[in-house]
């Protein structure tokens, strides 16, 4: 009896969690098919049902949030239209008995399509899938039909996020939330922007400063001609700081231009690696410069 005792104590947990959000699964779908029931629409279509679970039982996940859910629906619901297009079958509706070479090119070209449309647009959500082929066999295939099945999975969503912000699950109002980085990436971003603010510090008593500088402001610009612009003059402020006859220090600079840098690789698109090239640059002019004397 005892070795069972564990078993019970997992088959109680599951069911604690399987009770609530199998009323809640009820409740989702209530909506749209209540929607579908008044108004005589197909507002409830098979791929709605792993919408929902999927939101209910891995909220956290990116292809549960809303965004994915309404992208990879929408991307699903085009590809699978314009297979009907493309195999001329936008006037026929469904018939699994006779399927034929148009019916079966249609199902190949609309779930091709959605999977490169998801992966494309990094919006994978996997019940997309099955909204493609119920469009490609002809279930559901006027346009009208499809705006009122992109209005379902509108609504469908809107109860979801409704559900799982009442429950305390962890479920995005859009996107899902970017990842903290790793302890370790963002310990090699620090050394990184640390040791670049060194060597600009070090640059600034030496004659290749203006091309150190107009380095630093294309870098920290990111190419934005408006924006280096207004940043210009930060590297000669900073050099006078550090020349002149003001308490400023040079680790004081140094700390300065470190929080410039760390400000920088916020941006998802600069990277530690972005600004170990940049130190890396200065690293070799510096080696073939004249260091100049001190004012």
């Amino acid at each position: 009896m005892s070795a069972l005792a564990p078993a019970i104590r997992a088959a109680g947990s599951r069911g604690r969690i399987a009770l609530p959000t199998c009323l809640q699964a009820g409740v989702c779908i209530a909506v749209p098919a209540v929607v579908a029931w008044v108004s005589g629409q197909p507002f409830v279509f098979p791929s709605l049902g792993p919408t929902v679970y999927l939101a209910l039982t891995a909220s956290a996940t990116p292809a549960a949030s809303p965004r994915n859910t309404l992208a990879g629906h929408l991307i699903s619901a085009s590809a699978g239209y314009l297979a009907l297009v493309a195999t001329g079958l936008t006037e026929a509706g469904p018939d699994l008995s006779h399927t034929d070479g148009h019916r079966v090119a249609a199902v190949v070209i609309a779930l091709a399509l959605t999977s490169a449309g998801m992966l494309l647009g990094n919006v994978s959500h996997p019940p997309g899938g099955a909204t493609t082929l119920i469009i490609a066999l002809g279930f559901l295939h006027t346009p009208a039909q499809l705006a009122i099945l992109m209005a379902a999975v509108a609504t469908t969503t809107g109860v979801l996020i409704t559900t799982n912000r009442l429950s305390g699950r962890p479920y995005p109002l859009w996107a899902p939330a970017a990842p903290p980085a790793p302890a370790a990436d963002r310990s090699a971003a620090e050394a990184a922007c640390r040791e670049a603010a060194q060597v600009l510090v070090a640059a600034m008593t030496t004659t290749m400063w203006p091309l150190a500088a107009t380095r630093a402001v294309h870098l920290l610009g990111r190419g934005d001609p408006e924006r280096e612009a207004r940043l210009a003059v930060r590297p000669a402020a900073a050099r006078a700081a550090l020349i002149g006859p003001g308490p400023n220090g040079r680790s004081s600079v140094v700390d300065q231009w470190a929080a410039e840098f760390r400000a920088l690789t916020r941006d998802e698109k600069v990277t530690a690696i972005t600004v170990s090239v940049f130190t890396d640059g200065l690293n070799s002019l510096l080696a073939t410069f004249r260091t100049a004397p001190r004012r």
